[in-house]
């Protein structure tokens, strides 16, 4: 299936992939306004399964409550929605689900409120990347910049639980200035010089003494991956802190790696030019990241549940009340 096979769910009908489309004027796209999530689809032994889809959703209306957006659904609607795209979809590894206002509008706040739901299941790779011009930027093993220029990470901006597009445009320039310079990503601080997260993914530092650390949930994303990572790891047997970590600690750190949707579990080899630990691969990430593979392929019967066949409609509880 090509993406021009592709069916896209938009307020509870399938239309063409050609078809998702809003005016060129639409609220969301002038201003920033889009809320959305991003879910994977992985294909474990008993048929492919969204990870964690019920957090995702209540992710994505937690973004609207932040932002005001006045979602009309409810949490079970969008979970079996997403799930029936997904089956629609064959051989899709991705999903993303997107809230905005469609309409043209003057003012910042709309005077249609109404809030459009898109759902696309496709794979990332065979349907977007390869058709566009340009050789893709990926690398298994990362390099970082930390940007200590832009302050992208502010409370009084926009929160970091808010997963809106408006919140990626500030480390867009620095990101895209930091791979002409060869990097491959870049790490926020906030404005107290506390190191916060990527743009699209989290950060952890295995320190000195063996603990795993983490920026806290006050100034990074609580990221799906990131909490799924600090479980398995507990059951690993680390000590896990979410704190905050002052930028300093890089110098110290053993190993680093980043978490994501789309990556898993994403080794750090090399920050503003240095070597992290001994310039590999670090022996706990590699062992974190043996885990969560296994975890996300089915074979690990403790998180099983993270793992939603998308051939299951969504079990709801039986109403006692009838």
């Amino acid at each position: 299936m090509g993406a021009e096979d592709r069916v896209i769910w938009r307020d509870g009908e399938f239309i063409a992939w050609a078809d998702a489309t809003v005016h060129v004027l639409a609220q969301s796209l002038q201003r920033g306004s889009l809320a959305f999530d991003y879910m994977a689809v992985h294909r474990p032994s008993r048929g492919p399964a969204v990870f964690r889809v019920d957090d995702h959703i209540r992710r994505l209306f937690n973004t609207c409550g932040i932002m005001g957006l006045p979602i009309a659904y409810e949490v079970d609607e969008l979970i079996e929605a997403t799930l029936e795209t997904v089956r629609r979809n064959e051989g899709a590894r991705s999903v993303r689900i997107s809230a905005l206002f469609p309409s043209v509008e003057v003012e910042l706040v709309p005077q249609d409120p109404h809030i459009a739901v898109f759902i696309a299941a496709y794979d990332s790779r065979k349907d977007i990347i390869e058709g566009k011009p340009g050789k893709p930027h990926f690398a298994a093993e990362l390099s970082l910049k930390v940007e200590r220029v832009k302050r992208s990470r502010r409370h009084d901006l926009i929160p970091p639980q808010a997963k809106v597009a408006a919140s990626y445009t500030p480390s867009l320039p620095a990101k895209w200035q930091a791979r002409r310079e060869g990097f491959d990503d870049i790490i926020l601080l906030d404005e107290h010089d506390q190191l916060t997260e990527a743009p699209t993914s989290n950060l952890f530092l295995v320190t000195a003494d063996g603990t795993l650390a983490t920026p806290t949930g006050e100034q990074a994303l609580r990221g799906i991956t990131r909490d799924s990572v600090i479980q398995i790891a507990r059951e690993l047997g680390f000590a896990v802190e979410e704190r905050s970590i002052g930028v300093d600690e890089l110098d110290t750190a053993r190993e680093v790696f980043m978490t994501g949707t789309s990556v898993g579990v994403w080794p750090v080899i090399r920050i503003d030019g240095e070597p992290v630990g001994n310039g590999a691969v670090g022996p706990e990430t590699a062992r974190l990241k043996a885990r969560f593979d296994a975890v996300v392929a089915g074979d690990v019967p403790e998180f099983a549940h993270w793992l939603h066949p998308v051939s299951q409609s969504l079990e709801r509880p039986e109403n006692p009340d009838g």
